[in-house]
């Protein structure tokens, strides 16, 4: 029976015949569709069917594609979940990065729309359905919505909860009814919890802005203006009407004399001179009170490092400033009369010591009055009327004086006057004689008229005195001589041998005395680090706290007693005290450095054969780090015998110990030794630091003894720094450490001890910003 064969259908490509010869083959598709009549033995005989040209179909499928496996690799690379809702049959699909936003499978989501919804926490799920039910509505321009943006927490498959952002597009029907909605969704967990982080960063600076005690400003540079906080006004008892927003309202209130150097801070900045605004100066309340301020600010810079703002604090710091002045004050005047006490007058001396050197400077003298016989009127009548006695003698003291003369109280019953500008000796000892008379005016204590005398000793410039200590001692020699005259007398220091000889032998006595009593204590001078204006260590210095003289200078007993051979158990001492201090202050004032002391020590101690296991004894017994000590060495010494000098501080060296070559440069000359001696710092003497202010030539020798510390690795110390322009110079020519008079004076432990508890309290010494200790008030 004749009958047709099953349908069939292929596809294929042919080439087209009618091209040009040489031309590109040109390739068309075509679908072939068709069937077999078959014979009566079910044989194909003949085929029938069509041919269609399918080209355009197969381009469109190909391309059609190509956006699919775009989209299909797009969609993996994007951290995007993707979502395809049909609103027409309430099925949605999910892609595979949806589900694993959630931490799930595909498997284990369903193509239902609730299984999102119930996953949206309840409390987001309104902002959601609201976006949803908007879809389709009229817009303001007339059409209707299709876009929407909403932000929402999730729970996933572990019950966490994450923020997720949704963003999708509504596919309307012709009449404007929402049948698709496409989209995308990610998880925005670490923004929002940045986000919230930030809004918590602003509260608390909003919190504390409102409570700190500082106020706060913000300068917009292009523009000029200010903002002032509240603080920032309320400090200086302005209203807002009172501070306009701009710089002149903060500069046109600062102490005239304080404000080109207030401009120079900020403008050093600004340049990127120094990294961070922070200078002190004084300011005018509306009131007319002055106040002193502590401005610091932070310069906020474009692409090109050019600072486009600058915002900042003020803090009042006059309650420290005053705290400061005080301290300044009690360190060179006696507390119980007021009067300068023996480190100003000594300062005052070598003042007028510097005045005479220049030609045509007219002499003066030192007076010394020691009351005669005060402790019989402490022992029989008390301390607290002998303190009255002792303020009334100040103050008649100080009436008799001159304008210009200074008046000091040294200990307690001996004064000193510098009678500055006088004609010669007679003009000193007729003031002496004067001050003599207006102590010996009876003082009426409890009914009782009781007459005071004195024995004072004058000692004149003319002598020639290199150093006012020297010219003290020599007043308070002649002061001794005068008392051991008989008392009430005047006596005028001459230079006799015999006298001098006896005098020296009674200070031998005295000094073995004060060895075994325990006279000797320890003043700390502050080292401080010029870079960051903080105390790095101190230097120990030995004083004699003297019975009858009070405090004594070390150069009125050192050199007798390097010369006697007292120093070594002196310098053993002061060693071991300086080590125990360190110790408290290490425990009590920790800091990322260790602070250290540097420890003078003589000729004849570096030489005693147990100097170096005495050292390592002290260090076995007192815990410090042995690296926070520090043992000073004249230059002279280390060149008496280089090689000896070597090997003896290479073994304290092997202990960690460090070492300083003192008063370098004023020695012999060591430059050809230096590399050869295990030395860690060079201390720049006095001498070539104050060269830096009078513009000697000697200041060059300061810039090349720090170079050659830099380059030889070692840190640099200047002694006798004075004035902040010493301080600022040193510090430009990398200069790493400085002390002086400009920080402070050496002071016993206590006065240090302030000085790092006030550091601790944000009360920090800074060569640059520091006003200069002045000796004048």
């Amino acid at each position: 029976m004749v009958g047709l064969s099953v349908p069939f259908q292929i596809e294929h490509r042919v080439r087209r015949a009618d091209l040009p010869a040489g031309a590109k083959p040109h390739w068309r598709w075509l679908v072939c569709r068709g069937m077999a009549v078959m014979n009566e033995r079910d044989e194909p005989v003949r085929l029938v069917g069509s041919v269609a040209d399918i080209t355009d179909r197969k381009h469109a499928e190909q391309e059609l594609r190509r956006s699919e496996e775009r989209y299909a690799l797009a969609a993996a690379a994007s951290n995007d979940g993707l979502y395809d809702w049909d609103l027409v049959t309430d099925r949605v699909y999910y892609s595979p990065r949806w589900a694993s936003l959630l931490g799930l499978t595909p498997a284990e989501l369903t193509d239902q729309p609730q299984e999102w919804l119930d996953r949206v926490h309840p409390s987001d799920r309104p902002a959601l359905t609201d976006a949803l039910a908007a879809l389709g509505k009229p817009t303001a321009a007339g059409d209707g919505e299709t876009a929407f943006q909403v932000e929402y927490r999730m729970r996933n498959a572990s019950g966490a909860t994450r923020w997720m952002a949704c963003r999708g597009i509504a596919v309307l029907d012709p009449a404007g009814r929402p049948i698709r909605l496409v989209g995308s969704q990610a998880d925005v967990t670490d923004r929002k919890t940045a986000e919230q982080r930030l809004r918590q960063s602003e509260e608390r600076y909003a919190l504390a802005a409102a409570g700190a005690a500082d106020g706060l400003w913000d300068w917009h540079i292009d523009s000029g203006e200010v903002y002032y906080s509240p603080r920032w006004k309320a400090m200086l008892d302005a209203g807002d009407a009172e501070i306009a927003g701009t710089l002149d309202a903060w500069f046109q209130r600062v102490e005239p004399s304080d404000l080109d150097g207030l401009r120079t801070a900020i403008n050093l900045h600004l340049t990127g001179e120094r990294e961070h605004l922070q200078h002190e100066f004084r300011i005018h309340r509306s009131g007319g009170e002055e106040m002193w301020m502590l401005v610091r600010g932070l310069a906020v810079r474009n692409a090109k490092g050019c600072a486009v703002r600058m915002a900042g604090s003020m803090t009042d710091i006059t309650a420290r400033k005053k705290a400061e002045q005080q301290l300044l004050f009690d360190a060179f005047h006696d507390g119980m009369t007021g009067l300068p006490n023996r480190t100003l007058l000594l300062d005052r001396i070598g003042q007028a010591l510097d005045r005479n050197r220049r030609a045509g400077a007219r002499p003066f003298a030192a007076v010394i009055i020691d009351l005669d016989r005060f402790k019989a009127i402490n022992d029989a009548l008390g301390s607290a009327t002998g303190d009255r006695v002792l303020r009334i003698i100040a103050k008649r003291l100080d009436n008799s004086r001159r304008v210009g003369d200074t008046l000091a109280r040294l200990s307690a019953d001996e004064f000193a006057v510098l009678l500055d500008d006088i004609g010669d000796a007679g003009d000193a000892l007729g003031a002496a004689e004067r001050m003599a008379r207006a102590i010996a005016r009876p003082v009426s204590l409890e009914g009782h008229d009781v007459v005071l005398t004195a024995s004072i000793g004058v000692a004149l410039s003319q002598t020639g005195y290199d150093r006012a200590e020297d010219m003290l001692r020599d007043a308070s020699l002649a002061m001794y001589r005068a008392k051991s005259g008989g008392r009430a007398r005047i006596d005028l220091f001459d230079a006799n041998l015999r006298r001098q000889a006896m005098t020296a032998m009674r200070m031998e006595a005295d000094l073995r005395a004060a060895l075994e009593q325990g006279q000797l204590c320890l003043h700390y001078q502050p080292i401080i680090e010029l870079e960051t204006g903080a105390i790095a260590g101190f230097e120990a210095l030995m004083r004699w706290n003297h019975p009858d003289r009070g405090l004594v200078a070390p150069g009125e007993f050192i050199p007798l007693a390097e010369e006697t051979g007292l120093i070594v158990p002196m310098g053993r001492w002061a060693l071991d005290e300086a080590v125990r201090q360190l110790a408290d202050w290490q425990a009590r004032f920790p800091r990322p450095t260790p602070l250290f002391m540097s420890v003078n020590v003589s000729s004849r101690q570096f030489r005693d054969d147990d100097l170096v296991g005495a050292v390592r004894d002290l260090l076995d017994a007192v815990p410090i780090p042995p690296s926070s000590l520090k043992l000073e060495l004249t230059e002279s010494l280390l060149m008496q015998d280089p090689d000896e000098c070597r090997m003896l501080m290479q073994s304290i060296r092997d202990m960690d110990i460090r070492l300083s070559i003192d008063d370098f440069g004023t020695g012999y000359s060591s430059l050809a030794y230096l590399h050869k001696f295990p030395v860690d710092t060079l201390k720049i003497d006095r001498t070539f630091v104050q060269a830096v202010s009078s513009g000697e030539g000697n200041a060059a020798i300061v810039q090349v003894i720090a170079t050659l510390a830099t380059i030889l690795r070692l840190d640099a110390v200047a002694e006798g720094v004075e004035t902040a322009e010493e301080a600022v110079y040193l510090r430009d020519i990398m200069c790493k450490y400085a002390q002086g008079y400009h920080f402070a004076r050496p002071a016993p432990s206590a006065t240090a001890e302030r000085l790092l508890a006030a550091e601790d309290e944000r009360a920090v010494l800074r060569a640059s910003a520091l006003p200069a200790l002045s000796v004048q008030a």
